[in-house]
């Protein structure tokens, strides 16, 4: 009885020892939904739901744990202030200590719409922009950086 019942142990023994954490003690991000076209309305806000994982679930709430996200301009044309707009820094909200979930970004259309210099007769007053988003978690760890698909923002 013993040796039928010493490989299945043993084969049971080596798949609990061989079960890895997925999760890493380096925060990471992945993309769950965004916004892909924001009204031109200054007062209107677009959507980025990502998904986070940390191992030590270290993320949230403290003054050393952070996201600095920002926006990117795709179009071909020239904007006001340039293709890269400023870096927004935002400390992460309390929430309790996990391995992973989601956090919701809802910026505001206006920090992100540049107008266009001078257009030409071809141009419109819409821009495409993307996100690039890293998190930090309170022991200084960071992700990587996550890009965003376009967001088109219609002009005025």
């Amino acid at each position: 009885m013993l040796r039928k019942l010493l490989p299945i142990l043993f084969l049971l023994a080596m798949i609990t020892a061989c079960d890895k954490n997925s999760f890493q003690t380096k925060p990471s991000l992945t993309l769950k939904s965004q916004s892909t076209a924001v009204p031109a309305d200054n007062e209107a806000q677009f959507q980025i739901i990502l998904k986070f994982t940390d191992k030590e679930g270290d993320l949230p709430g403290a003054s050393d744990s952070s996201m600095v996200f920002t926006a990117k301009a795709l179009n071909v044309r020239k904007l006001d202030g340039g293709t890269d707009y400023p870096f927004e820094y935002t400390r992460l909200p309390g929430f309790p200590d996990k391995t992973s979930g989601e956090i919701e970004l809802r910026p505001f259309r206006r920090n992100y719409y540049r107008a266009v210099t001078n257009p030409g007769a071809n141009q419109d007053s819409n821009d495409t922009i993307v996100m690039k988003i890293i998190i930090k978690d309170r022991a200084g760890n960071t992700s990587d950086t996550l890009t965003t698909g376009p967001i088109v923002l219609y002009g005025e």
